[in-house]
């Protein structure tokens, strides 16, 4: 992030495809995870028994990072919530995560300020 507004990027995503749509974390799932079979590979900091490709999803991961940072600088609960919601199953069309009125109903559009809040602890 700190590279694009060093490059004068001021409009588009911050994450692109290099025909400038938009990218999805899929497209990093390589690198991520070949990062982290380093790190498993030369510090205890990843269990040897853990099969980082199979035991972890790109965006479990990224959600869980990012929760468990935002609770460590105490974020307030409902700007995690916001940031890291979840969507509809795509496969049975349910709710997995049962969301509060607020989550449902704020216009994401509308909340900047509130969402780059979480952000801002990376």
């Amino acid at each position: 992030m700190g590279r694009l507004a060093t490059e004068g990027y001021e409009d588009g995503w911050a994450f692109k495809r290099p025909n400038g749509n938009r990218a999805k974390a899929v497209d990093y799932q390589n690198i991520l995870f070949t990062k982290l079979e380093k790190i498993q590979e030369t510090t205890n900091l990843i269990e040897s028994e853990c099969k980082t490709w199979d035991d972890f999803g790109i965006q479990r991961l990224g959600r869980r990072c990012s929760t468990t940072v935002c609770t460590n600088q105490n974020i307030p609960e409902h700007l995690v919530e916001l940031q890291c919601r979840w969507s509809t199953d795509p496969l049975n069309g349910v709710r997995t995560v049962q969301r509060l009125m607020v989550h449902n109903y704020s216009e994401i559009r509308n909340m900047k300020d509130s969402l780059i809040c979480p952000s801002e602890v990376f």
